[in-house]
């Protein structure tokens, strides 16, 4: 993958966060917010049943989207289909901030473990990634969310969030990600006061 199309899938990726920042900062309400996901992930699924259904709208799909897929995305699911389901998930199980937190760290701890261990990573850990780039991950999630939480959350999240981002496969972090790190956070918070 190139580096612009790298680049445009991260953008994507931070894209993914507008939704939940206009709840989490009071200008959707929650009824809102899961329309409009709830509406993404019926399209997104949709056009995945389509272009593997049909040629035609398979090279539709390419041209218009091409630049943001991997390369094994071309014959399988793409990432946006389970980064809506989290999304819809994490919003309606978790408390609002919480929610709002775990998709902060899916979509700005992905992009830098992504960015620092594709360029900067020498010491892989697991599955091809490193430890620079978990590490990025962590600090950044981690950082993060303590402009919103106490700090012993947040480092609880930015752990799950690592871990997770660490041990997942392919697209798998875009689910993993939000969702380990908000039942952390939320299991964490019966012991912080």
């Amino acid at each position: 993958m190139s580096l612009i199309n790298v680049l445009l899938r991260k953008s994507w990726h931070l894209l993914g966060i507008v939704l939940p920042a206009l709840y989490y900062f009071g200008f959707f309400s929650k009824t809102t917010t899961f329309a409009i996901v709830g509406a993404g992930v019926a399209v997104a699924a949709l056009l995945e049943v389509l272009r593997f259904k049909n040629e035609t709208a398979a090279r539709v799909f390419a041209a218009a989207f091409g630049r943001l897929l991997r390369e094994e995305e071309y014959h399988t699911l793409n990432a946006t289909i389970p980064y809506l389901i989290a999304t819809f998930l994490v919003l309606l199980i978790f408390p609002k901030v919480i929610a709002w937190v775990a998709l902060v760290y899916v979509a700005f701890g992905d992009v830098a473990a992504h960015l620092v261990g594709a360029n900067l990573g020498r010491v892989r850990i697991a599955a091809g990634k490193t430890l620079e780039g978990t590490l990025a991950c962590f600090g950044v999630c981690f950082a993060a969310g303590w402009l919103f939480l106490d700090w012993r959350l947040a480092l609880a999240g930015a752990a799950a969030a690592a871990g997770a981002e660490l041990l997942s496969r392919g697209w798998v972090d875009n689910f993993t990600v939000p969702v380990a790190a908000g039942a952390v956070m939320c299991f964490s918070s019966h012991f912080v006061q």
